[in-house]
């Protein structure tokens, strides 16, 4: 990604398409990520708690810790490699730098594992901090990525 140290987007045509389809395809995967958690785990609290700590009515058996550590270690990943390069290009094709609010995001991006594997250990209260957190990073990604398409 030669623009980033150059800044030669404008220049590029070439360049400037393969940030647009980088960015694209970053999007893609957001919107499919919010449709695996809403399926695979729930984003309501009834559904997320269901899934982390089962249900003895229905027959549902809470979740292997083993398999818990895994995901929040794949989404940890995820999050913050799609951040990052939304981030960077974010920075490079807007001028007015959001500093605060770039940091806001990777923190929520951060907690959001953090506060589903408190919510297996210690309270279901953090199961709506885990919500929270994924909807706001999410959200904020969406934002990137829309002030990224408008200026290509």
């Amino acid at each position: 990604m030669k623009f980033l140290v150059t800044k030669e987007l404008g220049q590029n045509k070439l360049l400037r398409l393969q940030v647009l389809w980088l960015t694209v395809a970053l999007v893609f995967f957001l919107v499919t990520d919010l449709i695996v958690h809403h399926f695979k785990m729930g984003l309501t609290p009834t559904l997320a708690l269901e899934y982390i700590l089962g249900n003895e009515e229905a027959f549902v058996e809470p979740i292997l810790l083993s398999v818990l550590l895994e995901g929040i270690h794949m989404d940890l990943f995820f999050s913050m490699i799609t951040l990052t390069l939304l981030v960077i290009i974010f920075i490079r094709v807007n001028n007015n730098q959001k500093t605060k609010f770039i940091h806001f995001t990777f923190l929520s991006a951060i907690f959001t594992p953090i506060s589903l594997l408190l919510a297996y250990f210690y309270a279901e209260i953090f199961i709506m901090f885990w919500i929270g957190f994924f909807m706001f990073w999410h959200l904020c990604a969406f934002y990137f990525a829309i002030i990224i398409l408008r200026k290509l």
